[in-house]
């Protein structure tokens, strides 16, 4: 075991709002746009970004997607006998 009994394995907990990589991100990526810029830097990413997807860049057009479309639902099939076999098992057990 790599903790003693009653030991955390991690003492401090959760970092503190504004301490972990997603504010810190958030924080540098939301600053205003200065009256000398037209667009903040997070319109400049999402620019490029699309520029990326326009030219090709699978990984920007799966992201954008993924991000407009939401991702694709799994499903899993199962042939007629396994899904009749564990209705039997299911029902068989209600009485």
């Amino acid at each position: 075991m790599p903790f003693s009994k009653g030991q955390s394995g991690n003492p401090q907990g959760r970092p503190k709002k504004g301490e972990t990589l997603t504010d810190l991100l958030r924080e540098k990526i939301e600053v205003p746009k200065t009256a000398k810029e037209k667009l903040t830097r997070k319109e400049r990413i999402i620019e490029q970004l699309i520029t990326l997807a326009e030219g090709g860049d699978l990984a920007a057009l799966k992201y954008l997607f993924d991000r407009i479309d939401g991702r694709p639902k799994e499903s899993i099939e199962l042939t007629d006998g396994a899904v009749d076999t564990r209705l039997r098992e299911i029902m068989s057990h209600d009485q």
